[in-house]
């Protein structure tokens, strides 16, 4: 055994210890059921794009969401095969059934940060002379009518916090080492970054997601 395994699964190990409690465990175990299969953050993702003030944010969610599960689930987990922490220390209690699939990263953490760091990101205030404001943040919905941002951002802070929590759980479980959380975290982060900075170098081309112009003022709504 290598010591960065040596040392993740001590640290898991110390996380369980510190954390366990019998009031905590269904609380966990209900975080970890909302990450379960991304069934969470795809439902929220069809709501918001059935919404026509959110459809522009819903869409911009859901391909953060699929590039986040290609790659995590599809590309990295299977090459790197990583057990699970229960296989190699004996001292970790594992709380649920064996998911069947490697470690590393956490799908839960990962496919949760994923949609959730987009919706912090499609929300942010917009960065200008007289400093950030809400005002010249791109229109969340469809042809002009959008969401008020600064309503949404609150719900896209509160969606990082819950992906995080989700990643916390898996801890909690006994599912992941710490690294495979934190880089599903990272993972997800990233993968939402590039997503949308991609999404508005096309609409500066084309057009907003929804039919308008980037030089439409209702794009700002």
């Amino acid at each position: 055994m290598d010591s960065f395994t040596q040392f993740d699964g001590n640290l898991l190990i110390g996380i369980q210890h510190a954390l366990n409690a019998d009031w905590l465990t269904p609380i966990m175990k209900l975080f970890t059921l909302l990450g379960e299969a991304g069934i969470f953050w795809i439902i929220l993702c069809l709501v918001l794009i059935i919404v026509k003030k959110t459809r522009r944010l819903g869409l911009i969610c859901a391909f953060s969401l699929l590039f986040t599960f290609i790659f995590c689930n599809l590309i990295i987990k299977p090459t790197v095969d990583r057990v699970r922490p229960w296989v190699t220390f004996q001292m970790v209690n594992a709380m649920l059934p064996p998911p069947g699939d490697a470690s590393f990263p956490s799908g839960h953490s990962a496919n949760s940060m994923g949609p959730a760091w987009a919706f912090f990101l499609a929300t942010m205030p917009v960065k200008t002379d007289s400093g950030r404001s809400y005002d010249k943040v791109r229109c969340l919905g469809w042809k002009g009518e959008g969401a008020p941002p600064r309503t949404m951002h609150k719900l896209g802070i509160a969606a990082v916090v819950l992906a995080v929590l989700i990643g916390i759980s898996r801890l909690y479980l006994g599912m992941h080492y710490p690294s495979d959380v934190v880089c599903g975290l990272l993972l997800g982060m990233i993968v939402a970054t590039i997503v949308y900075a991609v999404i508005l170098k096309i609409e500066d081309k084309r057009g907003l997601i929804g039919g308008c112009s980037p030089e439409d003022p209702e794009k700002t709504k």
